[in-house]
């Protein structure tokens, strides 16, 4: 039996409804685990039912009363044929093939007889099942049958699919325990800088552990530097690394976290490589040039200068102004305050700092953005994070880029190692959306931008009723409609 199926199981007795609408006698099932060989399989029946029509499966959170959970959304349609009357129960069976082999069946028996081959609505058969915890990376095979099931010589109706459980980064498996323990909630915030002649590397540690190696890797995976780092109750890591500009053209910083429960298997964080602002300007003079001393002293009084020719002139100006102004100016009207949240696949310099610029510039907005609160969202966590500035928006824009958008490598949706917070960012603010479609006052605040030819995915549906815009050729409505509170 799959672990934690006893609890999720035993004697319980569920029940769940198909997809057809309530008729006269509303059709249902009631499952319970069976292991062994149904009954049926020891006497020869005349007549038996068809095999099913389709099988699917798919991975969803557990119920409240077990949060730890991930288990397995198992739906199946039923035949459309005359044998449907012979039917009496349906018989499901999981096959793990991980680390430790496991093996689990239920049976799920019809509460009616069927009376037809469709429901009163002239659809399909179709019911589902939630049960069988299942692990990460781990590969199942589901398998299932009519009951009664064919004799033997006869053709089986056996039906079966295979499913991969997705990875600790997935967004709903990234919260069970066995993720938490492997460090899937952990945000290292990484951020590097190259200096001349080596790479300064800072990342918020973790409680799970408190050893660290640091790598600096090239384009072709090639190691630069590395370092081993023990830190005993720390919230911050910082470490030199000896690399020099040249050497670290197009390099990225790993972080290989070494925790309890995964030992040498955690899962490494990578950070991009940015230059240090004190090696810009004066600092990257030669040394070496007895010409460049000078400059370190005329510069300041030059600034100083420039700096006052620059306020009399405005001074001058200001007093011309006031003259001809009228008595009676109207004053500006407030700034509005938007929550820009972008589609993971964005890319973020190009297309959402700049988007975010337009807004600032032209549209009168005081935009509010995950990157840009950096370290709040550490301190607060993302989800509270993102709940408060929902709440304090005046506008909550969806932005969306078209992958043909130009995008060079510095610059993708993994650029500055956000990926991850970007995907959790959106998946938040969509769940945070549909539970305001019920509320036209909360749905009003909501607007779609995107940018080229982006189009909706269909999970993405939902946002069909919100006001789409598609930038630049509706900037100037798009703003308009923005102001209107």
């Amino acid at each position: 039996m799959l672990p934690g199926l006893p609890s999720l199981l035993g004697s319980v007795v569920l029940w769940l409804s198909s997809a057809a609408p309530r008729g006269l006698a509303e059709q249902s099932i009631k499952c319970f685990p069976e292991n062994g060989p149904s009954r049926e399989w020891l006497v020869r029946n005349k007549l038996t039912p068809g095999g099913l029509r389709t099988l699917r499966v798919l991975s969803v959170a557990s119920p409240k009363t077990n949060p730890d959970a991930v288990l397995l959304n198992i739906s199946w349609v039923l035949k459309q044929d005359g044998s449907i009357q012979m039917l009496k129960a349906t018989k499901i069976c999981v096959d793990g093939k991980g680390q430790f082999l496991t093996y689990s069946c239920v049976r799920c028996n019809y509460t009616e007889v069927f009376q037809s081959q469709t429901p009163p609505d002239g659809s399909k058969w179709e019911f589902h099942y939630l049960g069988f915890p299942i692990k990460p990376e781990t590969s199942y095979f589901i398998s299932a049958h009519n009951i009664p099931p064919a004799n033997m010589n006869e053709d089986t109706t056996i039906i079966s699919v295979k499913f991969i459980s997705p990875g600790c980064q997935d967004p709903v498996m990234k919260y069970t325990k066995k993720c938490q323990d492997y460090g899937s909630l952990w945000s290292p915030n990484i951020t590097a800088c190259q200096k001349e002649k080596s790479v300064e590397v800072n990342f918020s540690t973790s409680g799970l552990g408190h050893r660290y190696q640091v790598l600096i890797t090239s384009r072709n995976d090639d190691v630069l530097g590395h370092s081993d780092i023990l830190e005993l109750n720390q919230s911050r890591a910082t470490v030199t690394l000896p690399v020099t500009a040249e050497e670290g053209k197009g390099a990225v910083v790993q972080i290989i976290p070494y925790f309890s429960s995964c030992n040498n298997d955690c899962t490494r964080r990578r950070g991009a490589i940015f230059s240090c602002p004190e090696s810009i300007g004066l600092a990257g003079l030669n040394q070496s040039q007895p010409w460049a001393r000078p400059l370190y002293f005329l510069l300041p009084a030059l600034s100083a200068g420039l700096w006052a020719l620059t306020a009399g002139l405005y001074l001058l100006w200001r007093r011309g102004k006031a003259r001809k102004a009228p008595p009676h100016v109207p004053p500006l009207l407030p700034s509005i305050r938007v929550l820009l949240v972008y589609h993971p696949q964005a890319c973020f310099r190009h297309a959402v700092c700049d988007f975010a610029e337009y807004l600032q510039g032209h549209c009168r907005s005081d935009v509010v953005l995950d990157q840009w609160q950096k370290r709040r969202v550490a301190e607060m966590g993302l989800v509270l994070w993102l709940t408060a500035q929902k709440k304090e928006a005046d506008r909550v824009v969806f932005l969306f880029s078209s992958p043909a958008e130009a995008c060079d490598g510095s610059c993708g949706p993994s650029a500055g190692g956000h990926q991850e917070s970007a995907q959790d960012l959106f998946a938040l603010a969509f769940n945070l959306f549909c539970s305001d479609l019920k509320s036209r006052a909360s749905l009003d605040k909501y607007l779609v931008v995107s940018l080229g030819e982006a189009a909706l995915s269909e999970d993405l549906g939902a946002l069909g009723v919100c006001p789409r815009y598609q930038l630049m050729k509706e900037a100037g409505p798009f703003c308009r409609d923005l102001l209107s509170l």
